[in-house]
């Protein structure tokens, strides 16, 4: 039997994505919590030595679907034990099988399953120190956008840059809401409302789920953040972003600071995927991404 996932399920469960190799951002257990009921239910099972994660649609039809398993300690799992595994749970489909995974085990798979690449579910990784430096002729243009930053600011007004703690939530929320009203945001409010839910998920749990993450202050009050959560042993997940769209050259601000703020031992971060959207494919790839990781869909041929 599957269990509702809860925050307080954070303890019990992160020893399983502590190792794995899985490259998207799904894979992020704070991420998975911080979603859980916004478009989604998530649910877990623990089946041998396999963490079972279930997302179940809010919406009709509710589509139900499996994320690749999390066996402890981690271990690539054979195509036929993911099907085994899909029957025995009366589940067809996984979501979010990588690309690697996928391009390893391709003959095997397809004897199993249908193999579909998931739309806008391409997720971008980053060097960590190209984030931080932006050294290189590539970055003329970010870094020309951060001295724009440092030059209006420097003169009349107090730029102070902060870790992102449980007690600045309110401030963040504050933020979000001015952010929001820009008429621009309009044709996106449904979306945003659910991206909202997340964010205060995130916030209500920020020490519990061990998420980190900075804010910049301009003369007092709160213009930008950026917070996100652990995906593997070098991989951090830059979940949430938002700053003032008319504070020009803050936002790569912002991703400098927080790739400064990381632990040592992430040595690259995930921006997550770009949902298909020309801008956001165009921002991206203005960074010069490390590697890109596709995702995909396994489903059984055969039913049980």
């Amino acid at each position: 039997m599957f269990n509702r996932l809860k925050p307080e399920d954070y303890p019990e469960l992160k020893k399983f994505f502590a190792a794995h190799t899985y490259g998207l951002c799904e894979y992020s257990l704070a991420s998975i919590i911080a979603w859980n009921r916004c478009l989604y239910e998530v649910s877990w099972k623990l089946d041998g030595d396999l963490l079972l994660i279930a997302e179940t649609d809010l919406e009709p039809p509710a589509a139900r679907r499996l994320l690749m398993p999390l066996p402890l300690p981690f271990r690539e799992v054979p195509p036929r034990e993911l099907a085994e595994a899909a029957h025995r749970n009366r589940h067809t489909r996984y979501y979010y099988a990588p690309q690697d995974y996928v391009d390893r085990n391709r003959p095997a798979l397809e004897e199993l399953f249908s193999i579909e690449e998931q739309p806008g579910y391409m997720d971008y990784i980053y060097a960590r120190g190209d984030m931080e430096l932006l050294a290189g002729h590539k970055y003329s243009k970010k870094r020309n956008l951060i001295a724009q930053f440092n030059k209006k600011t420097a003169a009349l007004k107090q730029v102070r840059v902060e870790p992102l703690t449980a007690a600045g939530s309110a401030l963040c929320l504050n933020l979000l809401d001015r952010w929001s009203r820009d008429p621009e945001i309009g044709e996106r409010l449904d979306m945003l409302k659910c991206e909202r839910k997340a964010i205060i998920n995130s916030l209500n749990h920020f020490d519990l789920l061990e998420m980190k993450g900075v804010m910049v202050l301009i003369d007092g009050d709160i213009t930008g953040f950026a917070f996100g959560s652990s995906l593997s042993q070098d991989t951090f997940v830059l979940n949430f972003e938002k700053a003032l769209d008319d504070v020009k050259g803050l936002y790569q601000f912002l991703d400098a600071e927080l790739a400064r703020l990381l632990p040592p031992r992430y040595a690259f971060i995930n921006k997550e995927s770009d949902l298909g959207k020309p801008g956001l494919i165009k921002t991206k790839e203005s960074y010069y991404p490390a590697s890109k990781v596709r995702s995909y869909t396994l489903t059984l041929k055969h039913s049980a």
